[in-house]
């Protein structure tokens, strides 16, 4: 069993990665930690390949933590006052886990070669949490676990990201897709990927859509402009979700959701 350690004060150094979470950077890559919220999330994440670092525990929930984190984890108390000094808000879910942020892979090296679907998924430019999370959820839901992610978009490593992801984000291989327009011609150009990005402009219906044996990257965009005009010009193709009764358009990770559905049932 975990020996836990009482500390009494919110400045002690060992808290350092828990100090301010409200008033961290959301989309900072920068840092090689993240925290997560909650006993859930922290079950999840001691049950991936991710290296816990250590936990946190408000007085008196130490058994959160304890039930569900291996024997050798360094769980630190603070009673609730000190908690809520240290993180900047009322804290109501009694434990945090600060893990080792794994290393992006690079976007040439993506291999759905060995994976049952032959999807993944690109997000260029999402800029909000919960539909970071959403999307997230729903690609892993769907058996959709490489992720590549583009120029400002947000952490999917960020705390509220996380939760919102049910901690699924842990399932999920994370790619660096900086370069969007070079790196995903080269995908298609050199790799053999089907290229897919959706779009409000003219594009083919996805009901329309005929798959062939090639890999699909599937690629969405931020949630108020869209996927770029430069990245549509290089994808192999372009689908888009005819609207009714007028409607323009859907929030990013219900539309997300939709066309991994439609497209994870030709592709896996």
């Amino acid at each position: 069993m975990s020996a836990v350690i009482e500390l009494g004060d919110a400045q002690d150094e060992r808290l350092a990665a828990y100090r301010n979470l409200q008033g961290q950077s959301v989309g900072s890559f920068e840092t090689d930690t993240f925290v997560v919220e909650g006993r859930w999330c922290l079950q999840r994440l001691a049950q991936s390949r991710h290296k816990i670092l250590s936990v946190l525990v408000e007085r008196g929930h130490e058994s959160l933590a304890i039930e569900v984190v291996k024997p050798e984890t360094t769980i630190y108390s603070l009673p609730g006052d000190q908690m809520r000094s240290l993180v900047g808000y009322d804290f109501h879910r009694g434990v945090l886990g600060c893990g080792r942020r794994p290393k992006l892979m690079d976007a040439m090296d993506l291999d759905l070669g060995a994976v049952p679907s032959k999807l993944a998924l690109a997000v260029l430019g999402i800029s909000d949490r919960e539909n970071m999370g959403s999307i997230i959820r729903s690609a892993t839901a769907l058996g959709v676990t490489d992720l590549l992610i583009g120029p400002r978009t947000v952490d999917p490593y960020s705390r509220r990201s996380i939760r919102v992801s049910m901690a699924t984000v842990f399932s999920q291989t994370i790619y660096d897709l900086s370069e969007p327009i070079q790196q995903l011609k080269s995908l298609s150009d050199q790799s053999g990927f089907r290229t897919v990005v959706t779009t409000l402009r003219e594009a083919t219906p996805l009901e329309a859509f005929e798959h062939d044996d090639r890999p699909v990257v599937l690629i969405v965009g931020n949630e108020a402009d869209g996927v770029a005009e430069s990245i549509e010009r290089i994808a192999t193709d372009r689908l888009t979700l005819p609207m009714k009764t007028g409607a323009d358009s859907l929030n990013v990770a219900v539309a997300t959701a939709i066309f991994l559905y439609e497209l994870n049932k030709v592709t896996g």
